[in-house]
């Protein structure tokens, strides 16, 4: 996972390997997943996947990020307000968007993010 999170640093930035995983070992472990580092996709959970692909996502130049339905991405997500809590403690510098289907409409209600219709 390390290695997966940090080539995006060394491809686009020509930062060195070092410097780059030391960059996504903080990221892990600003979200508690540094346990991870080391593990193949296989050895990791629908939520643990999407984390590293979000971290994947920050480590990227792009200045937006939409994540398009993560309540049936990851069933262990209660709430839209514990992916918000995962970008808060990774501190993202970027414009997301989080779009959803109606059909989780019952989800967002009385949540920090509300559908617009």
């Amino acid at each position: 996972m390390l290695e997966n999170i940090a080539l995006i640093k060394e491809v686009h930035e020509h930062l060195p390997t070092k410097s780059a995983q030391a960059e996504a070992r903080e990221a892990l472990a600003k979200i508690e997943l540094e346990k991870i580092s080391l593990f193949r996709v296989n050895m990791c959970d629908a939520y643990e996947i999407f984390c590293v692909s979000l971290i994947r996502a920050m480590m990227s130049n792009d200045k937006r990020l939409i994540i398009i339905s993560p309540l049936n991405l990851l069933d262990s997500l209660s709430s839209i307000d514990d992916l918000v809590d995962i970008i808060n403690k990774l501190q993202m510098n970027k414009d997301i968007l989080i779009l959803d289907t109606l059909s989780n409409e019952t989800h967002y209600k009385e949540a920090s993010c509300n559908i617009v219709k």
